[in-house]
C-alpha cells in the first residue's frame, strides 16, 4: 500500500463495505459536505482518522521505515 494516500484507502474500504459519504455522514453525525471535504482535503488527524476506521471496522496502523536501511 506504500504511495497510497490516507484519502485513496478510506475510499477504497468504503466501496468495499459498501458504505456511501451520506453512510459515512450518518455515522459521525455529520453533514456530507463535511466526510465528502475530508476526503477531499487528505489532510488527517489521527483522531479523525480513528473514527472513520472504526466506522468502516478497521484497524489504523501508521508504520516508519528507515530511508537508509529500507527497514
Amino acid at each position: 500500500m506504500e504511495g497510497i494516500v490516507v484519502s485513496e484507502s478510506v475510499r477504497n474500504m468504503m466501496a468495499k463495505r459498501q458504505m456511501t459519504g451520506n453512510d459515512m455522514a450518518n455515522a459521525l453525525d455529520c453533514t456530507s459536505q463535511n466526510v465528502y471535504q475530508t476526503l477531499q482535503r487528505d489532510n488527517w488527524n489521527l483522531r479523525q482518522l480513528k473514527k472513520f476506521a472504526d466506522i468502516l471496522d478497521c484497524d489504523v496502523v501508521i508504520e516508519l521505515k528507515d530511508r537508509r536501511t529500507k527497514e
